[in-house]
């Protein structure tokens, strides 16, 4: 006999406790029923009609001879509904004892397409559908608010009245979904007439042509409202304070098929700035008076955006006065300025510190000097410092400390001198914590910032109290709270305790795999940092989402936990397999030598296409094939790449790839083909520190030459070279593309052997260090680079240090720093090199924050011989340039003298490129 009674009511709350989102939330069924035996006798779990694996079936924590109630089956819906795998959960019982667990899976979205004819901009349509989207739930409920939210995109993009199409097809075996929606017909209007109604007089001609706005266009109401925004924005550039344009009224003509348009527009009171007795942007100023503001309020704002801007000129004791002068609908705001005289500011002094020293408080507020005959700090920064020393001393249980700024003036030299008053520091006399059961308080107190006798400061409390519940979760423990208790015991003196109420320390009882279909387990168990049976430690729980996510072939990582039973959980890694297949085409320049002549093939730029296929995720072992192809007049090169993250059970990326290219070089031209085997090992410690190892196995043949066969080795044969590198790299950059701060150490030794009879014998070693620095002065910053290349053996010509060009030595061209063949003068390398570039950059403009001004100091050379290396042969560059910040690094224009240009070369040369110098 089948007993089974519903509780609807039941399953709502349950569904509402679980935090689940309200699309969800709509859709979710369950059957639950009130248990006829307190006792199971047999368990049945079902996913999708069959019956469930191992891994699923640990997730009903339930065995044949326990103790069943109706909150504990509430209790296990519940978690299983958290995991938000399942849509649907029935639970019955097939008479006394016989107990089954119907468990539905989510379906996900797999494609989302919308079509019909071709004029219809679709993908104007597509970001506008929310409710249902690919790689998400599919839940039948919101197919007709997904069909709503598609009318009103097309609608909105001019296609009333479409009639929309759905066809759904469901892939049971992927748990997937595909959605296509067909818009099957639509009406189109134009606009028959546009009338304007105003609040005062309008000049039609000129609001229609700044609009493009006349009768006989396709009504499309985003682009109408485009046009609208137009309308405003030309009333805000005539002064008018607030300008509401507004659509009136549309009527439809449907048998003509077109509408006639009413348009408000209400201009509010005309403002007008004036700036008197220095020359001050208005635009600074006009953006306070922009919309309702408070007459007040803007005024004084105005007042200090002036004197700001003045004090970064210099003029630190400058005085602004401002009133508003009506006449009818014209506001006119004057703000008058004394500017007084301009000061140059000389070193900051700070006196009555007693806790810190005047060098640890520069230091701390990053105002020391860098930089020779440029100010520490701007005017206007100068009037912050005070409320930053507070906030400095507060932090060091200081509250009540006081500053006060006073000058020294000697000529057109001002001195700043911060009078502090540091008052009484507050401190912690104690630390107790109450209710640790598992660890030592001495433990405890090495996690937190507040310490014994040290400094009281609030916000450090709640720092504290998140450092613990960390430490306690990465100990197992979940669910733990901590409640702190502040007394004053006598004044400036603080006991601090912490309340902590260990939560549940818990281990992993079952670890769970859903999602992929491609992926092998074996390599999602791999990246695991936790296994069964181990303490929940939530930072190796962190570390495990962090290396799936790194292997690249997942589009989403998710790891949920469900409580199974007493101090039990299981751990479920929802994994979202992402494309597998990408194909892209670009075209771009290339600069690699000045310009020679007027032909393209000779130009400064080149054209330059590239055709990349990747294939990811190859056999489900994480494993990368990749084909790529570089075309340009000067070079052709293709390359094959099997990349995966193992080498051999070892966690080290390895790359195997197979090259052939062809490139022409000023003094050679050659092809090579070549195959090499790479593995990239992370380190730790210390911390973003990566090691290569590179074996690899290359023919070159010469096919064009441009110096005297004496400078190479076995010209015009192919010269074969097996070799093995090992290089370490140290990036501590803030950003790879465009660097503030930090340093970049890197550094390759090569030996080339005379193996599987290659011609190669020879070493090399070539190292590189970047050096970033930001000043106290915002964007000033100052780079370093430095490279340091020495050989021995037979080095053959294409395997020797060249140097020169855009991205080294900026005082020649490309490749032409160093020794030259007698005959052609054309640059013949050599085994040593040392580049050594000094730059400067600088803000130019305050309009345009991206663009900066640079100043430089090339120096170096390339030796034919090692024993020939000799600084005082280096030769020296200056020059300026140009920088525009891209998110790809800075496009830079530059130009570079050469203050020693050997004979034959160029005294100056301009570059322009992209990248930093490297």
């Amino acid at each position: 006999m089948l007993v089974v009674r519903k509780i609807c009511f039941m399953g709502w709350l349950l569904i509402c406790c679980f935090g689940l989102s309200s699309n969800l939330l709509s859709s979710l069924a369950q059957t639950i029923i009130f248990p006829q035996s307190n006792q199971i006798k047999s368990l049945k779990v079902e996913i999708d009609g069959d019956q469930a694996e191992e891994d699923f079936r640990a997730m009903v924590p339930l065995q044949e001879g326990d103790v069943i109630s109706l909150k504990k089956i509430s209790g296990i819906v519940k978690s299983l509904y958290k995991t938000h795998l399942f849509s649907d959960i029935e639970v019955l019982e097939k008479g006394r004892g016989n107990f089954v667990f119907r468990l539905r899976r989510v379906k996900v979205v797999r494609h989302l397409i919308i079509y019909g004819r071709k004029e219809i901009p679709f993908p104007l349509i597509r970001p506008q559908v929310s409710s249902l989207k690919e790689g998400e739930a599919f839940l039948a409920d919101l197919l007709p608010k997904t069909i709503a939210e598609i009318k009103t995109a097309l609608e909105e993009q001019g296609y009333f009245q479409p009639l929309i199409e759905v066809f759904q097809d469901e892939d049971e075996e992927n748990l997937a979904v595909d959605l296509l929606f067909r818009v099957d017909s639509y009406e189109r209007y134009k606009i028959k007439s546009i009338r304007f109604v105003s609040s005062i007089s309008l000049n039609e001609e000129k609001i229609r042509k700044r609009a493009q706005l006349k009768e006989g266009q396709v009504y499309i109401p985003k682009l109408l409202s485009e046009k609208l925004e137009k309308i405003r924005e030309y009333y805000l550039e005539q002064g008018y304070r607030k300008v509401e344009v507004r659509l009136e009224e549309v009527k439809f003509d449907q048998e003509a098929r077109g509408v006639n348009l009413t348009i408000g527009l209400f201009p509010r009171e005309k403002t007008e700035i004036e700036i008197r007795g220095f020359e001050v942007p208005i635009k600074m100023v006009k953006s306070v008076w922009t919309g309702d503001v408070f007459e007040e309020w803007a005024l004084t704002e105005g007042e200090a955006k002036i004197i700001q801007y003045l004090r970064k000129k210099g003029y630190l004791f400058a005085s602004v006065s401002s009133r508003i002068e009506r006449k009818g609908n014209l506001q006119r705001v004057v703000y008058e300025v004394n500017s007084g005289s301009k000061f140059k500011i000389g070193p900051l002094v700070f006196r009555g510190m007693k806790y810190f020293t005047q060098d640890e408080l520069q230091r701390q507020l990053e105002i020391q000097r860098r930089i020779p005959f440029l100010p520490t700090i701007d005017g206007a920064r100068l009037f912050q410092l005070p409320r930053e020393i507070k906030l400095f001393y507060m932090i060091y249980g200081f509250p009540e400390t006081q500053v006060n700024l006073n000058f020294e003036r000697q000529g057109r030299t001002i001195t700043p001198i911060y009078y502090i008053s540091e008052g009484p520091q507050q401190v912690i006399d104690e630390i107790l914590l109450k209710g640790t059961l598992s660890f030592p308080s001495t433990i405890l107190l090495e996690k937190i910032i507040s310490q014994p006798e040290g400094p009281f400061f609030r916000p450090n409390i709640q720092k504290d109290i998140e450092q613990l519940e960390t430490f306690y979760a990465n100990q197992g423990f979940r669910g733990t709270k901590i409640f702190p208790e502040i007394e004053e015991t006598k004044k400036d003196h603080f006991l601090v305790a912490f309340k902590i109420e260990e939560g549940e320390r818990v281990r992993l009882k079952k670890i769970i795999i859903t999602g992929p279909k491609v992926t092998r387990r074996r390599v999602i168990l791999k990246e695991l940092r936790i296994f069964e049976g181990d303490v929940a430690n939530a930072a190796l729980i962190r570390e495990t989402k962090y290396r799936l996510e790194k292997l690249g072939i997942f589009s989403e990582v998710r790891i949920d936990e469900q409580k199974v039973g007493p101090g039990e959980i299981n751990l479920i890694l929802n994994l979202k397999e992402g494309d597998r297949n990408y194909m892209g085409l670009g075209l771009g320049l290339e600069t690699k030598e000045g310009p020679k002549a007027l032909e393209i093939w000779n130009a400064v730029v080149r054209p330059r296409g590239t055709a990349e296929y990747i294939r990811s995720n190859v056999l489900g072992t994480a494993a990368q094939l990749s084909l790529v192809g570089q075309v340009s007049l000067k070079e052709t090169r293709g390359v094959l790449s099997w990349e995966q993250p193992y080498f051999f059970g070892l966690p080290m990326q390895t790359y195997l790839n197979a090259w052939l290219e062809r490139e022409e070089r000023r003094s050679y031209a050659f092809d090579r083909r070549g195959i090499s085997l790479s593995t990239i090992r992370e380190l730790k410690k210390p911390q973003d520190f990566v090691l290569l190892f590179t074996l690899r196995l290359a023919r070159t043949s010469l096919y064009k030459l441009y110096v005297a066969e004496s400078e190479v080795d076995r010209q015009h044969f192919p010269f074969s070279t097996t070799s093995i590198s090992g290089s370490f790299i140290w990036d501590r950059r803030d950003d790879a593309f465009n660097p503030a701060h930090g340093f970049f150490l890197s550094s390759s030794l090569e030996w080339a052997y005379p193996l599987f009879n290659a011609e190669s014998n020879f070493q090399k070693i070539f190292s590189k260090l970047q050096y970033f620095y930001t000043f106290s002065m915002p964007q000033w910053r100052f780079s370093l680079t430095s490279r340091l290349g020495l050989g021995r053996g037979r080095i053959p010509i294409h395997e020797r240090f060249f140097g020169g060009g855009s991205h080294s030595f900026r005082g020649t061209e490309f490749d032409e720093l160093g020794p030259k063949d007698p005959d052609s003068g054309n640059p013949v390398g050599g085994k040593a090199l040392f580049i050594l570039n000094l730059e400067l950059s600088f803000p130019l403009l305050e309009d345009l924050p991206y663009l900066h001004g640079a100043v430089f100091y090339d120096t170096g050379k390339v030796f034919l011989e090692r024993r020939q290396f000799n600084p005082l042969d280096f030769q020296h560059a200056l020059g300026v340039g140009l920088r525009y910040q891209t998110p790809l690094g800075p496009v830079r224009f530059e130009v570079g003298w050469s203050l020693n240009p050997s004979v034959g070369e160029k005294a100056i040369n301009v570059f322009l490129t992209i990248g930093n110098v490297f």
